[in-house]
């Protein structure tokens, strides 16, 4: 255990070396007298024994410092040593201090919440076995469609990949659903996901208690416990207060009775990042609300597929053999008359890794969490050289300090760590402080991501991996604004500095500070002309003409498909509660539709125009099922014609918008004409079922998916029944109802579902203001950040030009004050000092102006009718970046002309 006791030695040296040290006297001590004892004992007197020791044995005081050095860490102890003396520099300044915390703490706080987002978003790895195995099967349509990307695939396509494929294992289907739920007194919904009976084997996770589903619960009417159910952690503990006896116990999911058989794994969030099930069901519940066939429905693609790669299988191997097997796979899977749509024709199955999941957010956010992380970057760069500036000036002052040390022997490394350390003293808790503000502000980010299901699913509490990350950003701020700072102080001619009278007049740094000026302007600038465009770009978007009303207006989602009222009755029940909601107090039109605007859902059908046999053949449009008082309730107004009503007579009439009445009966009245629905058979394709219906309106254009897009072709059909009792637009069908205010709307909302409806779920309604707010999610997230980085970026260049001014100033006091003694006027001493920030300005933004110009083609993407090229956001991008620059000269300025010439010259 020798090794043991030389280690307590080493830290007993390092940690108490007092004590360590008078242990090493008394030991060379005992030796010493122990030696003089037997030379004594020799014969020789006490003197002669004391000396003939002590020459013997060495110098005591010199031993004991080669003891010490022997068993010392040296370099930990002389970090130490910088440390401590680190610590009494920072205490002696600090406002210094403060300050360049404070810049720190906003700089990587801006890069720490940005990060957070992208890596809860992008980055984080599946808390499952071997997530580097799993892969994504989706197809890609961009051939056709630039937009129809990463879509999912259907049930007959998933088994067909199970059978055939020799690259992949363990294939599996998951879909995310919203459900109604009760479970005692608890009724409402419930987000959760059905998913394939394997799909936890084939993740590899465990039970947190129970078990989880297996492939015996993915059977026609359910497994061994009928209809089973996998909850989440989250809401075991939150609602069960981990109870373990949950396990068993039965609740009710959209009217079917369904056992609680275990709990799932903590942390286990499922393969949708951005989302949080609560309840996990099997596919085979698909069918138990639909009907069996609804599970096999060819003409839809709904299910986001994933699977393992065999051992020893690339997924660039494992793409070629889909691509290989996909054409088969479409011909069994795909109904005739989709099959060979040109979209269809031209699609590839790809195969995507993901061991971080995935997420219909990544398609809409990855682009914009990367241009929000070159800014922060930007910012953290401006930080630096604000830092590297001050840092200059304080070397400066401590000329004298770094001359003396080097005359009694520090070297340039033991100098330039000096500063290194003081540095990373100020930048960890700067770090500490950004670690704190990107916390406080995640809130806040997610909510304007416009998900609500988000907002709630992703955590911003800096997890370990982004706390290493902001480590690294601390460290690398430190060595990056330290390194100008050290070099100069570790090149200092030590003679020249000791014989000079006052260490502030040196200009050795002052090319290297007029450097960090005209870089943090340019930076700025960047970031300016840039949140200037992506600001346009928001304005513009919100001032954009959708053609509907927002304000005091709700779309509520029903969900009739369990009321004991079908086809005629059922569309009756809605009609009659529109009609009862308008009868609620500060209601002011409600109306029934198939779909709503900016929600992401959309009907499309062909049709074709019976008056006019230029246009005979089938062209797709738009579809929305309504009743009467639609564009009213929505303040569209009908150009010509009238609108729908809810009598039997106007079952064979329709209303078109603007574009389509252009695009089927172009340079002609389209009001009175007949327009023919087309129907085709799924299997062959070919027209199944026509529907003629007779134009009686034409509404104003409106926007739909998008503000960015034109106006689509619609056309507006009255509400009837359909098949399997459902209605024409099924039986989950929206209310939209316009009150004078919102809360009205909402009550009269509930009041008539409780009324005439009772059994089906309360799904809370969306405020149309809201969703339209929502629709410019991303524009207004790049919008708002880029705008909050480009003030930041004003403020720090602000600091930059006022601290090398004043050091300037501070520098040129005797030289200010001779050109006053020699008769120069206040009003010269301040356009002198304000001529040299005029200068560095100037550099700036010439240097600004060519990296604004390239960053602004590069995110043409993300603009909106704004011009790239529009001067006006140049120049008044410039002029705002000059006049806070003047700004912060002023000050500086107004004390250069204050300087007493008598009383600067004294002091020289």
């Amino acid at each position: 255990m020798r090794w043991l006791a030389r280690l307590r030695m080493r830290v007993e040296m390092l940690f108490r070396r007092n004590r360590a040290a008078d242990r090493l006297d008394d030991e060379l001590r005992f030796h010493l007298e122990q030696q003089i004892s037997e030379n004594v004992a020799a014969g020789m007197s006490a003197d002669e024994a004391r000396h003939a020791a002590l020459r013997a044995f060495g110098n005591p005081a010199a031993l004991r410092d080669q003891a010490c050095e022997t068993w010392s860490w040296n370099g930990v102890e002389r970090v130490l040593q910088d440390i401590r003396f680190a610590t009494r520099q920072i205490v002696r300044a600090p406002g210094f201090a403060v300050i360049a915390i404070l810049t720190l703490g906003l700089g990587i706080g801006a890069n720490t919440a940005v990060f957070t987002l992208t890596h809860a978003l992008l980055l984080q790895t599946l808390p499952v076995r071997d997530p580097g195995e799993l892969v994504r099967l989706a197809i890609d349509m961009t051939a056709v469609n630039k937009n129809r990307h990463d879509v999912p695939l259907n049930l007959p396509m998933v088994e067909a990949i199970q059978k055939q494929s020799r690259s992949l294992y363990d294939v599996f289907a998951w879909c995310v659903y919203d459900f109604p739920f009760k479970d005692g007194s608890v009724n409402g919904g419930i987000h959760g996901a059905i998913l394939s009976g394997n799909a936890f084997d084939s993740l590899g996770v465990r039970p947190a208690a129970g078990r989880l589903l297996t492939p015996a619960d993915d059977q026609t009417g359910g497994g061994p416990d009928g209809l089973a159910a996998v909850i989440s952690y989250r809401i075991w503990v939150s609602r069960y207060h981990a109870d373990t006896s949950v396990v068993g116990r039965h609740v009710i999911v959209t009217d079917h009775q369904a056992t609680i058989v275990g709990v799932a794994p903590q942390g286990f969030e499922g393969v949708i990042a951005a989302e949080h099930p609560d309840i996990y069901l099997p596919l085979e519940f698909q069918g138990m609300l639909y009907g069996e066939s609804s599970k096999y429905d060819t003409g839809r693609l709904w299910l986001d597929t994933f699977a393992r790669l065999n051992p020893g299988v690339s997924r660039g191997q494992a793409a070629a053999e889909m691509n290989a097997l996909f054409p088969k796979i479409l011909d069994a899977a795909v109904p005739l008359g989709i099959r060979h749509m040109p979209e269809v024709e031209k699609a590839r199955l790809e195969v995507k890794p993901a061991r971080t999941g995935w997420s219909r957010l990544r398609s809409t956010y990855t682009e914009p969490l990367l241009l929000l992380q070159l800014m922060v970057g930007a910012v953290l760069l401006i930080c630096c050289a604000n830092l590297s500036g001050l840092f200059l000036a304080r070397a400066s002052a401590r000329r004298q300090e770094f001359a003396i040390r080097g005359a009694l022997g520090a070297g340039r490394l033991r100098l330039m760590r000096q500063l290194f350390v003081e540095c990373l003293m100020l930048a960890l808790p700067g770090g500490l402080l950004g670690v704190g503000l990107a916390w406080a502000s995640g809130p806040w980010i997610l909510h304007m991501l416009g998900n609500a299901e988000a907002e709630q699913a992703i955590s911003m509490r800096p997890n370990p991996t982004v706390l290493c990350v902001t480590v690294a950003c601390a460290v690398f701020c430190a060595v990056l604004f330290g390194m100008a700072p050290a070099w100069t102080a570790s090149h200092i001619n030590v003679e020249m500095a000791l014989r000079s009278s006052n260490p502030r007049t040196s200009a050795g740094s002052a090319g290297l500070r007029n450097f960090f000026v005209p870089f943090q302007v340019a930076l700025s600038l960047t970031l300016v002309v840039v949140a200037a465009l992506l600001g346009t770009t928001v304005a513009r978007l919100l001032t954009e003409q959708s053609g509907y009303r927002t304000e005091n207006v709700i779309f509520a989602l029903t969900d009739f498909l369990r009321v004991p009222q079908k086809g005629e009755a059922l569309v009756s029940l809605y009609r009659r509660m529109a009609e009862r909601i308008e009868e609620r107090p500060g209601v002011e039109q409600a109306s029934v539709s198939a779909i709503s605007p900016f929600l992401g859902w959309r009907w499309s059908n062909e049709f074709v125009a019976v008056d006019n046999p230029k246009h005979a053949a089938p062209v797709e449009a738009m579809e929305n099922i309504i009743t009467a008082h639609y564009f009213s309730a929505l303040g569209v107004p009908i150009l010509t014609g009238r609108d729908l009503d809810n009598s039997d007579a106007d079952r064979n009439s329709c209303i078109l918008s603007q574009a389509a009445a252009q695009l089927y009966f172009p340079h002609t009245s389209a009001l009175g004409k007949t327009l023919r629905s087309v129907i085709r058979q799924p299997r062959t394709g070919q027209p199944d079922t026509f529907h003629d219906y007779q134009i009686v309106g034409i509404a104003r254009d409106t926007k739909y998916d998008s503000l960015r897009e034109s106006p689509p072709p619609i056309v507006y059909l009255p509400l009837a029944a359909g098949e399997n009792g459902q209605t024409n637009g099924g039986s989950n069908l929206f209310f939209v109802i316009h009150a004078r205010s919102v809360a009205a709307a909402m009550s009269a909302y509930k009041d008539t579902l409780h009324e005439m409806a009772p059994s089906s779920p309360d799904i809370p309604p969306v405020v149309f203001s809201e969703s339209f707010r929502d629709s410019v999610a991303r524009e207004r997230l790049l919008s708002v950040l880029s705008g909050f980085f480009a003030l930041l970026g004003l403020l720090l260049s602000g600091i930059g030009i006022y601290g090398l001014l004043a050091w300037n100033v501070t520098r040129r006091t005797t030289e200010i004050g001779v050109r006053m003694a020699l008769g120069a006027t206040r009003l010269k001493v301040f356009a002198l000092v304000l001529r040299q920030v005029a200068g560095l300005l100037a550099i700036g933004v010439l240097a600004g102006g060519f990296g604004a110009f390239f960053a602004a083609r590069s995110i043409r993407s993300f603009l909106f009718e704004v011009q790239l090229g529009n001067p006006w956001v140049f120049v008044l991008s410039a002029l705002t970046l000059v006049f806070v620059g003047l700004v912060a000269a002023t000050l500086p300025a107004r004390r250069a002309v204050s300087i007493d010439p008598m009383q600067a010259l004294r002091t020289e």
